[in-house]
């Protein structure tokens, strides 16, 4: 009899455990998943990502950071993923279809392809950041509804989990 107790507090004590740890995890992590073609070759519809939700903070914004924010797009509240290319402050321009911030090429190396845009220039407001997916030619970002808000970032993606293919299997 004793044993059968022992066995069940034990049995206890791994559930408590488990579920502390889950929820522990997920206030700080969230998962998320891409939808859209607009982030690729680097994410693809359907991939599954983690995101830092809590220690990631408005100053903690990098030029290149992928990100999840909350936009108004076409009269709707959307979240979608994006990087992060602008901060207040920058101007960011298109010149003859390459990217250019403050004056200086940025490096692209994560780039689907080439942009068709021909010109044009943005001057990120303070307070706010301007971002765009890798598949240029394929993306609603800032260039079609402007910069947004820091408060607006939700997240950063910390990691892709798996990609999935368009039927939703692994693979």
């Amino acid at each position: 009899m004793k044993n059968m107790k022992q066995t069940i507090l034990e049995y206890v004590k791994v559930i408590l455990v488990t579920v502390i740890l889950t929820y522990g995890f997920l206030f700080f992590v969230q998962i998320s998943h891409v939808e859209g073609q607009s982030m690729e070759p680097n994410y693809h519809e359907g991939n599954i990502v983690l995101v830092n939700k809590q220690f990631y903070h408005y100053d903690d914004v990098k030029y290149g950071d992928v990100v999840i924010a909350k936009c108004n797009i076409l009269g709707q509240q959307r979240q979608i993923i994006k990087r992060v290319i602008g901060k207040q402050g920058d101007t960011i321009e298109c010149i003859d279809h390459e990217l250019y911030r403050n004056g200086k090429k940025v490096n692209e190396t994560y780039i689907n392809e080439q942009m068709t845009d021909s010109n044009w220039t943005y001057t990120v407001p303070k307070g706010d950041v301007f971002i765009m997916g890798d598949n240029r030619n394929h993306s609603t970002d800032c260039r079609s509804f402007g910069c947004i808000p820091l408060e607006k970032i939700e997240s950063k993606v910390s990691i892709r989990i798996w990609p999935l293919n368009k039927w939703g299997k692994v693979g």
